[in-house]
């Protein structure tokens, strides 16, 4: 079957072509599945299940980091860790009023005007609907002033009885969006950074059973949200001379927001980062991964800026340090209810990220 032809198959068709290419079910049960800092188990389950037969040792630190030994010690052959992290942003229970409803503390960055009057599940002994308590507009006055996360009420509709039998403080709460794929985008909660994840997964199923010249750890880790907790240990245990880590990036491609604040753009490849706030990336790195995207005729955009962080600064200047920089997927509206990526910027950041894997030996003085 030739790719020219694609246009006269049914949508079930081209689906059934693409799941075959990436498996996308697993990046929806990524997306759908709960995972807030410091509560990452569900999510380290299904990364363990999809490429632990795969890899030769993995190993679960004290923080809860897991780690994967891809192929086996090649001596003399430089070491690679590609890392991407399990938590995304979402709420603890803190308080339960007299009454059965709830307050909530977020955890990573949420915007407290896109969290009023959200639907969340509350992940108790039984999931939860609730719902960010929303004041009718014609009783709530005209204070424009907005409440923060952890003033708002939170409202199950059910009695103080069934709340305290259902849910205790500490729980986690997630936005109760589903993920959506189709007509060549995702839509969901989560994309920061179960689409890394998803790259992640892929490349190691794409590369497991190829003879490689390095060797190859990846990392799934905890608690990125919250302050790159979870990277500051990793260094210390795989001791990498390159460090690459995926994520979901901002892209800010909208109507009126002016070219050069749009960052990277939707449909343009993976985003390789010049800089962040907390991190210089390696420049010659970048230019050996620059080199490779040209190469392959792989599109990608370069992002240089002074906001957001990676676990790549952990990875830089931990332990013995390392070459560090970050690849993304470009995506919008990070860190809300419903984010938005193109499958073909995945596609294309699979792609790259295996090249580089595959060539990471021929760097000038790779070790």
């Amino acid at each position: 079957m030739k790719i020219a032809n694609f246009k006269n198959y049914s949508s079930f068709y081209l689906k059934l072509i693409y799941n075959r290419i990436m498996d996308l079910e697993l990046l929806k049960n990524l997306c759908d599945t709960p995972g807030v800092p410091g509560v990452e188990d569900e999510i380290a389950k299904i990364v363990f299940k999809n490429i632990s037969s795969l890899c030769f040792s993995h190993e679960v630190d004290p923080m809860g980091n897991h780690i994967f030994q891809v192929n086996n010690k090649i001596e003399g052959a430089p070491t690679i860790l590609v890392d991407a992290h399990m938590d995304e942003v979402g709420f603890l229970v803190s308080n339960i009023e007299a009454n059965g409803m709830l307050r909530v503390i977020s955890l990573g960055g949420i915007d407290p005007k896109l969290f009023y009057g959200q639907r969340l599940t509350i992940w108790g002994k039984k999931n939860v609907e609730s719902t960010v308590a929303a004041i009718p507009p014609h009783i709530s006055g005209k204070n424009d002033s907005v409440t923060q996360v952890e003033d708002c009420l939170i409202d199950t509709g059910l009695s103080v009885k069934e709340v305290l039998k259902l849910i205790k403080i500490g729980d986690q709460v997630t936005f109760s969006t589903k993920c959506e794929i189709g007509f060549d985008r995702v839509i969901s909660k989560a994309l920061d950074d179960r689409v890394g994840l998803f790259v992640l997964i892929e490349s190691v199923k794409a590369l497991a059973k190829k003879k490689l010249n390095c060797n190859f750890f990846v990392s799934a880790s905890v608690q990125e949200e919250m302050g790159l907790r979870g990277a500051r240990i990793i260094n210390s245990r795989v001791n990498p001379d390159f460090s690459i880590a995926l994520e979901g990036t901002v892209s800010n491609d909208l109507v009126g927001v002016p070219q050069y604040k749009s960052l990277a753009n939707l449909d343009n490849g993976p985003e390789i980062r010049i800089s962040d706030k907390y991190l210089i990336a390696d420049r010659k790195l970048n230019s050996f991964i620059e080199g490779l995207a040209k190469k392959k005729k792989i599109p990608y955009q370069l992002t240089a800026k002074n906001a957001g962080g990676t676990n790549s600064t952990a990875f830089q200047v931990t332990g013995n340090g390392s070459k560090a920089t970050v690849l993304s997927v470009p995506v919008r509206y990070l860190h809300s209810p419903s984010s938005i990526c193109k499958i073909k910027d995945i596609k294309n950041t699979i792609k790259l990220l295996t090249e580089i894997i595959s060539k990471i030996n021929t760097f000038q003085n790779a070790k």
